[in-house]
């Protein structure tokens, strides 16, 4: 356990020692308060609630996610330091655990900060406070999917730019290519098929968390999920050892 927290400790301190985590909040705190005053129909409809918010949430977070992973395990291939953490008296799924740890933390943190959001809805009007916990832990429960999907596809390359690019892509399938959209397309020809999609994409079980509603199969999801993802990370960086 110390052994992970040491790494998740520099993992941490990369992140902040540099503009870049600084530089995500930033955005996806300014584009989510953007899209949710001033392009979703909040004022319209005279209501204090944050659908509109958590509604643009998981394309938020497809772009957030690859982006704050992209460098997780790429720099550390191009610039060689992998093999140096590799010699290290370390377990692979300690490497593992302490990186992703510390990129979820500066996801966390970016949603911790927007509470000044559903905290000025508050003072306006009297929320459902029960959807807009339900879409925080399923913010968080969905963000920690990415970024263990993310940090999975980062270290497959030494490519930042390839690392965000394909992390995005398959964030995307997840969120639209198996949305209920395009199950609901396919369902028309093939009913099994639609169900199948919905239940394999993401935006299903985020929709029944989202309403306040914690479903064991919906946690199940995101935690096996995320489970599956680190332990693919952890097949390919033991990989790398050989």
């Amino acid at each position: 356990m110390n052994r992970i927290l040491i790494i998740f400790r520099r993992e941490l301190k990369s992140y902040f020692n540099t503009p870049i985590a600084y530089i995500f909040i930033a955005a996806m705190l300014a584009l989510q308060s953007f899209f949710f005053f001033v392009h979703s129909p909040f004022f319209a409809i005279e209501q204090a609630e944050m659908r509109g918010f958590f509604g643009f949430m998981p394309i938020a977070l497809l772009f957030f996610a690859p982006a704050v992973t992209m460098r997780l395990w790429s720099e550390e291939l191009r610039v060689g330091t992998a093999e140096i953490l590799m010699t290290l008296p370390y377990r692979v799924h300690e490497l593992v655990i302490g990186k992703f740890l510390a990129a979820y933390s500066v996801l966390l943190l970016a949603l911790l900060l927007s509470v000044g959001i559903p905290a000025t809805i508050g003072w306006f009007g009297d929320p459902d406070w029960g959807p807009v916990i339900g879409g925080y832990v399923g913010s968080a429960l969905m963000g920690g999917m990415f970024i263990a999907l993310g940090a999975l596809i980062s270290s497959l390359t030494e490519n930042q730019v390839v690392s965000l690019l394909v992390g995005m892509i398959t964030c995307a399938v997840l969120v639209l290519g198996l949305g209920p959209v395009a199950s609901a397309y396919v369902s028309t020809s093939y009913p099994d098929l639609g169900r199948f999609m919905e239940s394999v994409g993401i935006v299903s079980h985020f929709d029944a968390v989202e309403q306040g509603v914690l479903a064991l199969s919906d946690l199940s999801y995101f935690v096996g999920g995320m489970i599956f993802f680190l332990v693919l990370n952890v097949v390919f960086v033991q990989g790398r050892r050989y």
